[in-house]
């Protein structure tokens, strides 16, 4: 993914497709992508289309022991778990933006208060620089 998707991140769901090995399989490239940009954010695993089979509820994903992710078993399709999956993550954003004290996050709000200063001191002068160029009334 581009990093600009990473920015101001508080959390993360990271699904995979219980019916497609892949998904599982590409699980620790994304995750190594993601502490790239965001090491300190909550992430949650979540195992996707259990509705096709309701087995694999049973497995054990060694991928969310290994990183001690929460493991959330759903099905998009028949909404199984997806209103507790979603509650709990926001749970998880608004608790981490309130303590945050991610490196990544204190530069980007240093970045936001610079740029909103050099709004303010540019306004006066778009101010003054417009009514220089208006033409005077005959």
């Amino acid at each position: 993914m581009h990093a600009s998707y990473y920015h101001k991140a508080h959390a993360c769901i990271m699904v995979f497709d219980v019916q497609r090995k892949i998904t599982y399989k590409n699980l620790g490239t994304w995750y190594a992508e993601l502490r790239e940009f965001r090491p300190e954010i909550p992430c949650i695993l979540v195992a996707n289309k259990i509705d096709a089979d309701i087995q694999m509820t049973q497995k054990n994903f060694s991928f969310a022991k290994k990183f001690s992710l929460p493991l959330y078993f759903v099905s998009a399709a028949d909404g199984t778990n997806v209103v507790k999956l979603f509650n709990d993550a926001i749970r998880l954003a608004v608790a981490y933006k309130e303590s945050s004290q991610d490196f990544m996050d204190e530069v980007l709000q240093e970045l936001e208060n610079f740029k909103l200063e050099q709004k303010e001191e540019d306004a006066p002068d778009r101010e003054q620089s417009d009514v220089i160029k208006s033409p005077s009334p005959p």
